[in-house]
């Protein structure tokens, strides 16, 4: 009897492991090494947009309101060119778009429901940024100042982010890598630093201006972007399709930025005690948006290609992606710490006991990534089922989630490894 039982297991052991799928180290390979080389390049520029945050605070507290509406910000231009880029790469995979840019009518549409997306979502984000402090009972520069602020960095940033998206998606191709794996985390990294500049430059430069210039200039490059926009893609249905599915996501998405912003603010008191928190937060914070972007993104073009069926219960093929992004979080987020605590030695930024951070990037990395595996597949699985294009929404609202998420994570490991 005994060896029939064991028998019977070992049969079952062996058809359970002949039922899971063997693994394709080439895929797995290349998939670690164009996502892993994407993802500490924008590191740096994380690291950098986090840095240069920590030396601005003076700034913030000199113009109220700019903490609350930044994080939104940051995300919110993210948001609309990852998804760009996201849109790009299925169209690359699909053969709607070619990479010699001929016939390039649906990059033209993109660029502009782009742009559209950008002015209407920094109304929006200085608005929330307004009732934040209002409800938050903190002194703001109120909604005109902050429009300004908010409208004129978008734009700014927005120029480098399109060319910087096409150029990423086109090249990357080209070069016989796949863009999924590389866009999403550059694009996002890219605008971190494009857009802490261009926010905090056009608030110094509102400083000597009057609040009827800021709302004459604002109204009128508003009307003019927004009318050339909309007549551009007036009989385009792809357009309007993006606008109409990502609007009411990108002001979720602005919505639950603003959140992480004020968990952020509730422990000042203990970041400052650890100043390096607040540059590993907005990486953290990125990098997790950046690796569910990837995820997100290669479900999408398999889906669009037939190649997966997106079901309640990840199928095996899915799971599979799970276990790349698995690998590829618990590989990065300790190099991220690493990274972290030698560039703040040499910008004089007080460090933590590098143990201590290590442990943190650890415990950080492996619950952050199956909530962001597990973000991004319902995201997109609840999206498909509602007929939405999940490249027009999963990537604004996965990076939005996993910004409270992130923070969330970050400062209840650190308070139980720390104390």
């Amino acid at each position: 009897m005994k060896n029939k039982r064991a028998f019977s297991i070992k049969g079952s052991l062996k058809r359970f492991l002949a039922w899971l799928p063997k693994p394709n180290l080439s895929e797995i390979f290349t998939i670690i090494k164009q996502s892993l080389f994407a993802l500490i390049i924008c590191a740096f520029a994380d690291i950098f947009a986090g840095i240069y945050l920590t030396s601005m605070i003076d700034f913030l507290i000199l113009l109220p309101g700019i903490l609350t509406m930044l994080p939104a910000a940051i995300d919110m231009r993210g948001n609309v060119y990852a998804s760009m880029g996201s849109r790009l790469s299925t169209g690359l995979h699909t053969g709607e778009i070619t990479p010699n840019l001929r016939g390039s009518k649906l990059i033209a549409e993109n660029i502009y429901s782009s742009l559209i997306q950008t002015l209407i979502m920094a109304a929006v984000i200085a608005f929330f940024a307004m009732v934040g402090g209002i409800i938050l009972q903190n002194q703001t520069i109120g909604f005109v100042h902050l429009f300004f602020i908010s409208l004129f960095a978008s734009l700014i940033a927005a120029i480098g982010l399109i060319l910087t998206t096409i150029l990423v998606a086109i090249l990357s191709f080209k070069k016989g890598l796949d863009p999924d794996n590389v866009s999403s985390p550059l694009i996002a990294s890219i605008g971190d630093i494009l857009n802490v500049i261009s926010l905090f430059g056009v608030g110094l430069i509102s400083f000597s201006l009057n609040s009827l210039f800021m709302l004459i200039s604002s109204v009128v490059v508003s009307l003019i972007v927004l009318i050339i926009s909309f007549f551009s893609i007036r009989n385009s249905y792809y357009a309007k399709r993006i606008l109409k599915e990502s609007m009411p996501f990108l002001a979720l998405c602005a919505f639950l930025s603003t959140l992480a912003g004020s968990l952020l603010d509730k422990n000042l008191q203990f970041i400052g005690i650890f100043p390096l928190l607040l540059v590993l937060s907005p990486l953290f914070n990125a990098e997790n948006g950046n690796i569910g972007s990837i995820l997100s993104a290669r479900i999408s073009t398999s889906f669009h290609l037939g190649r997966a069926e997106i079901t309640f219960l990840p199928k095996l093929d899915i799971l599979k992606e799970f276990a790349y992004n698995f690998v590829i979080t618990f590989l990065l987020f300790p190099i991220l710490a690493i990274l972290a605590y030698v560039i703040s030695f040499f910008a004089n930024i007080p460090a933590m006991d590098l143990l201590i951070l290590f442990k943190i990037s650890i415990f950080v990395a492996i619950i952050s990534s199956f909530a962001s595996m597990l973000t991004s597949y319902y995201l997109t699985y609840f999206s498909i089922k509602t007929n939405i294009d999940p490249d027009n929404v999963v990537i604004p609202l996965l990076t939005s989630v996993m910004d409270i998420a992130s923070v969330g994570i970050l400062i209840t490991v650190a308070s139980i490894i720390v104390f």
